[in-house]
C-alpha cells in the first residue's frame, strides 16, 4: 500500500511540534520579555559639613559644583566643592567652610571647563579648566548673570544690561531698558527693573523684568548673542522675579512671577499664556533638559515631561528646604539646601532601595543632555 500525500507532510510536522513542546521553547518564543520596571528617587549625596548651600550646577549627570558658606568665628566661610562621581564624593576646590573667605553666591557653567562664580565683596571668580579658580575682576555682589560663550557674558543692574567680551575681566553698559506703556490712556516711557536672564542658544537670549508702571513685566530678547536687545512683549498683571525665566529651546519658555504664577510661550516670547500648576514660593528657577523641565523651591516641586505642555506638582519631604537645583539630564537632577543637604534624583530599577531616599515620579529612563539656564 502506498502512503497518501497528506501523511507525507503531516507526520514530520507533528514530530517537530512535539520536539518543541518537549524542549519547552514554545513559551520562550511566543511570550515577549517583560519590560523592566523603573521608578524615580531622590537619594542623599550630602556634604559632611554643616554648611549653607546657595547654588549648584552640573555640567553632566556626574560632574558638578556646589557653592555656599558656613558662618563661623573665622568669617563667612565661602567655598566651592566639586564631584565627578554623581555626588558620592565631594572635593573642596575653592575657599573653606572654616575660613574667612567671603560667601559664594551664584555659580554658572557653560560646560565642564568654563565656569563663573559671584562672590560677596564684589568679585567674580572664573575657571577655564573646571578645577582651578581665579579672580576674573570686579563684579557687583548678588547680580543675576549669564554667559553665552566663554568670552561673552552679561549681568543685570537695575534697568541696564552690562556686557563682557573677555570672560568677565571687564564690563561695559550694553543696553538700557525703557518701556513705552500706556497709563490711564496716556503714553509713558518707564525704566525697567531687570530680574532674570537666560540664553536658550549662544545667540538667542531673554531677559525678564519686574513690573513697570502699568503693572506689567517686560520681556527683552536678543537674536545676535547679546549685541543688541529690544522689548519683545509684556506680561500683563505680572511681576517678574529673580531667576524666574527658562527656555526648553529658543521658542518654548516659561516665566515665574511674584504673584506665584507660571506663564508660558511657544512662539519665542511674542505671546504668553497662563500655566495651570502649583508654583513654588520665593525665587524658583526654571530649568529644562530635553522635554523634562523642573522648578523647585522649599518643598514644592513642579515638573513637566512633555516640553511644558502639562505641568504637575507635588510636595517633597526633604530634610530641609531646597535652596537651588540643577537639571543636567532628563533622568538626573540635584537639589541643595542647608546643613550640607544634597539630594540626587535618578531613574532606577523598581527594586532599587537606598537609605533615607525620597520617592519621586520617573521622568524618563532615556538620558538627555541639557540643563542650561
Amino acid at each position: 500500500m502506498t502512503s497518501s500525500p497528506r501523511c507525507t507532510w503531516f507526520v514530520p510536522l507533528v514530530m517537530a511540534f512535539s520536539a518543541i513542546l518537549i524542549n519547552g521553547t514554545v513559551s520562550a518564543q511566543s511570550k515577549p520579555a517583560p519590560h523592566p520596571q523603573v521608578k524615580g528617587i531622590f537619594e542623599p549625596a550630602n556634604y559632611p559639613e554643616d554648611v549653607e548651600f546657595t547654588d549648584v550646577w552640573f555640567a553632566d549627570g556626574d560632574t558638578g559644583w556646589a557653592a555656599g558658606h558656613a558662618r563661623s568665628d573665622a568669617g563667612d566661610g565661602g567655598f566651592i566643592i566639586k564631584t565627578t562621581d554623581a555626588g558620592k564624593t565631594w572635593n573642596l576646590q575653592m575657599g573653606d567652610p572654616h575660613s574667612g573667605t567671603r560667601d559664594v553666591l551664584r555659580i554658572f557653567f557653560l560646560d565642564a571647563t568654563h565656569g563663573w562664580a559671584s562672590q560677596a565683596g564684589s568679585k567674580l571668580l572664573r575657571t577655564t579648566d573646571g578645577e582651578n579658580w581665579e579672580t576674573a575682576g570686579d563684579f557687583p555682589s548678588g547680580k543675576a548673570f549669564a554667559f553665552a560663550t566663554p568670552q561673552r557674558g552679561f549681568y543685570l543692574d537695575g534697568d541696564r544690561i552690562t556686557m563682557t567680551t573677555n570672560g568677565g575681566g571687564s564690563w561695559k553698559q550694553n543696553y538700557r531698558c525703557r518701556a513705552k506703556v500706556e497709563v490711564q490712556g496716556l503714553p509713558h516711557e518707564d525704566s525697567c527693573n531687570l530680574q532674570a536672564i537666560t540664553f536658550a542658544t549662544p545667540t538667542v537670549g531673554y531677559v525678564l523684568s519686574s513690573e513697570v508702571s502699568d503693572k506689567s513685566s517686560v520681556i527683552l530678547k536678543t537674536s545676535d548673542g547679546g549685541s543688541t536687545w529690544s522689548v519683545l512683549s509684556f506680561l500683563p498683571q505680572s511681576t517678574g522675579i529673580e531667576n524666574g525665566i527658562g527656555f526648553a529651546d529658543e521658542n518654548i519658555g516659561f516665566a515665574m512671577t511674584y504673584q506665584m504664577k507660571m506663564l508660558g510661550t511657544s512662539d519665542g516670547g511674542q505671546t504668553w499664556h497662563g500655566v495651570a500648576t502649583s508654583v513654588p514660593g520665593g525665587r524658583p528657577r526654571v530649568r529644562f533638559a530635553g522635554p523634562v523641565g523642573w522648578t523647585i523651591k522649599g518643598s514644592t516641586w513642579a515638573y513637566t515631561t512633555d516640553g511644558g505642555k502639562r505641568w504637575l506638582s507635588r510636595e517633597i519631604r526633604f530634610p530641609t528646604a531646597v535652596e537651588a537645583f540643577s537639571l543636567p539630564r532628563s533622568d538626573r537632577g540635584y537639589v541643595v539646601g542647608s546643613h550640607g543637604m544634597i539630594y540626587r534624583y535618578s531613574v532606577v530599577p523598581g527594586d532599587y532601595t537606598s537609605p533615607r531616599s525620597v520617592a519621586a515620579p520617573a521622568m524618563t529612563s532615556t538620558p538627555t543632555s541639557g540643563g542650561k539656564p
